[in-house]
């Protein structure tokens, strides 16, 4: 089984003096935050998610308040405003009618029998997520990620876009 990363949401605005921050949630996000066994940040312009260690969960279900070991001021947090706290387990992958970033990055796109090339991006919105398709031709499509849509077969590693839509 693909282990997954799941989007929790953005760092926030900065609380106080010593490193505590609101996590701007994504759909779903708090329960793959209160799932999550182990964290990353991902960060403009960084290659890859990075592990962080998630110290301290606080704040209501509407507006989350972390703390991550190594960020102990205002200004680390400034910093870092705007990268996503990914979430990994098992439980999250285990059953769900979600896909995990990682397992949707790479795979091939295609609108009936028309190749439109290879997803390169998951956008986070408040509304939905959105898939960012590249063409061979350097051609690049936005797609909101939604069932009437977008159909997903994991086995093939393929996207189907609904046809007429691009």
């Amino acid at each position: 089984m693909t282990v997954g990363l799941w989007a929790c949401g953005t760092v926030g605005r900065a609380h106080g003096l010593k490193g505590e921050f609101y996590l701007d949630l994504l759909p779903n996000g708090l329960s793959y935050l209160t799932g999550g066994e182990r964290f990353f940040m991902d960060r403009a312009g960084a290659d890859d998610p990075q592990p962080v260690v998630l110290r301290r969960a606080g704040g209501t279900g509407a507006r989350p308040l972390l703390t991550l070991e190594g960020v102990d001021s205002r200004d680390a947090v400034i910093a870092l405003q705007g990268s996503a706290i990914l979430a990994s387990g098992p439980g999250l992958d285990e059953g769900s009618d979600h896909y995990p970033v990682s397992e949707l990055l790479g795979l091939r796109a295609v609108s009936g029998d028309v190749e439109l090339g290879v997803v390169t991006e998951v956008l986070m919105n408040p509304a939905h997520d959105i898939i960012q398709i590249d063409s061979p031709d350097g051609a690049r499509s936005l797609v909101p990620f939604v069932a009437e849509l977008v159909e997903v077969d994991r086995e093939r590693g393929v996207i189907t876009v609904r046809e007429g839509l691009l």
